[in-house]
């Protein structure tokens, strides 16, 4: 009767300890999936480079640690652009709505680097759609990120805008830039080139 008792409370205690193991894997899976997802709700480069930095602290060798180290690289090329004194962009463009989970996923696809992203919120800031404002500054502002990120259409609709805003210095700029990534413009802008 005593060996039955004994191995009732070494089965207890195994079970016990069992479980203990089994609810703290799920606290590390948890803080694992927290991490991430902070990672994924964020849209400012400067907090991906950060919130990446962290998961990859704590998870070298997590799920989802490829891509944070892929989305630790772009957002710091993102930061470097956005520091530039030529790219009009500042941290409130990157907020996001709360409505519309895909501008959020467009500004974090922009934030990412991507010339694209940058390019489809410049023109829906432009015309004021997707459940944003029109805004003149935030349309520049996100086609000079995708211009310097390299995305020759936003730098020769820049040379444009700035040409017709009599701005000729910055618009040769803009169509310089838009040439070396391999635009080719038309002969003649138009009436106003100078």
């Amino acid at each position: 009767m005593s060996k039955n008792v004994f191995a009732s409370v070494v089965l207890g205690v195994a079970l016990c300890v069992g479980h203990a193991q089994a609810q703290q894997a799920r606290t590390v899976d948890g803080s694992e999936t927290e991490a991430r997802v902070a990672a994924l709700q964020a849209l400012w480069p400067a907090d991906l480079v950060q919130l990446t930095g962290q998961y990859l602290q704590q998870y070298p060798r997590g799920p989802w640690a490829d891509v944070a180290r892929n989305w630790q690289r772009r957002a710091t090329d993102s930061v470097r652009v956005l520091s530039r004194g030529d790219v009009h962009l500042y941290r409130s463009a990157f907020q996001g709505t709360g409505e519309a989970a895909s501008i959020n996923d467009e500004i974090r696809e922009a934030a990412l680097g991507s010339q694209a992203a940058a390019l489809r919120l410049a023109y829906r800031y432009q015309k004021g759609e997707g459940g944003l404002t029109q805004d003149q500054n935030r349309y520049v502002g996100w086609m000079q990120f995708a211009s310097v990120l390299g995305s020759a259409p936003a730098s020769y609709e820049l040379a444009l805008y700035f040409r017709k805003e009599g701005q000729p210095a910055l618009a040769s700029q803009y169509e310089a830039r838009a040439v070396s990534l391999g635009y080719n413009p038309p002969l003649a802008l138009d009436h106003v080139r100078k």
